[in-house]
């Protein structure tokens, strides 16, 4: 079935937010919707058979890797119009991490043939393919060198600051109703639960990061800079 597509559907920072009018049509006439509950595994990085590529059309996916010692880690969260599971389809590889739903998602997906044919009749879905590998690639990247380079505290706080800032826009008071959880932040930053709690509790003891609920207050986004700063310095 072709979706109608309007020009604000999706972040123009997503696939689907960048490819043109003619992807789009060739792409949703192909794939299939499904929904997802919160906490769903959507791909199983044990699933030796599985080579289906899949589009977040609304909630977050966590694509999360475990350790031999059973830690989680993760890796990326995906996002409204973002694209998931292509390596596999591509070089035909075993997958490389779970990808498991935040929330109640709704997702389409196409089966590796399909996604191959519609890579080599479209050059604008291989391009746009292309782009966003390489700025996934430079945010582990980052993550790499942050991890050598940054305590775990280091790296949480950073983490903080960035959803802070990514959410605020151009406000100074930011309210984030459904932030990762202790044990999700745990997992970016490579940490504990209780290393992620402590330090969340300092940043409230400070009033400069709140828990109200299950959101997430930062009463000012320059004062919790700030804050960051004098611990940096």
């Amino acid at each position: 079935m072709i979706m109608q597509r309007h020009p604000t559907s999706y972040p123009r920072e997503s696939f689907l937010g960048r490819i043109n009018d003619a992807s789009w049509a060739a792409l949703t006439a192909r794939w299939t919707t499904s929904t997802y509950p919160a906490r769903a595994l959507i791909i199983s990085a044990e699933d030796l058979e599985s080579r289906d590529v899949f589009f977040v059309l609304d909630g977050v996916i966590r694509a999360t890797v475990y350790t031999d010692a059973g830690r989680e880690v993760s890796m990326l969260n995906f996002r409204r119009g973002d694209i998931i599971g292509q390596f596999s389809a591509i070089d035909d590889a075993p997958r490389s991490s779970d990808a498991i739903a935040e929330r109640e998602c709704i997702v389409a997906n196409i089966s590796q043939a399909e996604f191959k044919s519609l890579l080599k009749e479209h050059a604008d879905i291989s391009y746009q393919l292309l782009k966003l590998s390489v700025g996934h690639l430079r945010v582990l990247s980052k993550r790499v060198v942050e991890f050598n380079a940054m305590s775990a505290d280091e790296r949480l706080r950073a983490e903080i600051l960035d959803l802070v800032e990514r959410s605020a826009g151009d406000r100074d008071d930011v309210l984030i109703e459904r932030p990762p959880t202790q044990a999700e932040l745990a997992a970016i930053v490579f940490s504990s639960r209780e290393s992620v709690a402590r330090e969340m509790g300092r940043m409230r003891d400070a009033g400069v990061a709140l828990r109200i609920k299950r959101a997430l207050h930062v009463p000012s986004v320059e004062k919790l800079r700030r804050y960051i700063s004098s611990l940096e310095n």
